[in-house]
C-alpha cells in the first residue's frame, strides 16, 4: 500500500524543484466536484480544475490528466495504447497503488512504471486546480509551469489530444 503523506510530500518537492507558482490551500474534505465548489468560496482559491484519472488499459495502469467537464473517449484509449480493455482504476486500485481515493487522483508523484497522458489544454489555464493526494487540500498552480514537472520526471509523459470526446 502506498503512503499518502509520503505522495504528497513528493508531489510538494516536484512543485517546488521545478519552480512552478503555485499556493496550497487547506479546507474541509472535498471528493467531489460539488464539495469542492462548496470549498472554494469559503477557501478563495480559483482556476480550471484538473481531472486526473488512473485508468486500466488491459492489464497496465496509466494516468490521464485533462480538464473538468471533459469526457474521456475509452475507444480512442483503447485505440491508441493496443489495448483490449480500458476502465476506471476501482478506489481498492487506487488505494493500493496510488494511495488516492476517488477524487483524490493526482497528476504526478507517483511511481515511474505508470505513465502519464497530458491534454495539452491543461498548459493554457492560467491557474489548475488539483489534489496533492489529500482530500482537505487543493493545489493552485500555473498550468504553463506544469510541463516542466513532468519533463523533469521519470515517467513516460505524453501529449494527447484524441482521449477525449
Amino acid at each position: 500500500m502506498v503512503d499518502p503523506n509520503t505522495i504528497h510530500d513528493r508531489l510538494i518537492n516536484l512543485l517546488d524543484i521545478n519552480q512552478v507558482e503555485y499556493k496550497l490551500f487547506n479546507h474541509p474534505a472535498a471528493l467531489t466536484y460539488e464539495d469542492l465548489a462548496a470549498v472554494q468560496k469559503s477557501t478563495g482559491f480559483f482556476g480550471t480544475e484538473a481531472k486526473c484519472m488512473v485508468l486500466k488499459v488491459s492489464d497496465k495502469f496509466i494516468v490521464y490528466i485533462t480538464l473538468q467537464g471533459s469526457r474521456v473517449n475509452f475507444n480512442a484509449v483503447k485505440t491508441e495504447l493496443g489495448g483490449a480493455k480500458v476502465r476506471l482504476a476501482t478506489a481498492e486500485e487506487l488505494a493500493e497503488y496510488f494511495g488516492a481515493q476517488p477524487g483524490c487522483a493526482y497528476p504526478f508523484a507517483f511511481d515511474s512504471q505508470y505513465d502519464i497522458y497530458v491534454d495539452p489544454k491543461i498548459y493554457e489555464q492560467e491557474w489548475l486546480l488539483f489534489s496533492p493526494v489529500l482530500p482537505t487540500e487543493t493545489i493552485q498552480a500555473k498550468g504553463e509551469d506544469l510541463r516542466r514537472v513532468w519533463a523533469s520526471l521519470d515517467n513516460q509523459v505524453s501529449e494527447v489530444i484524441n482521449f477525449n470526446q
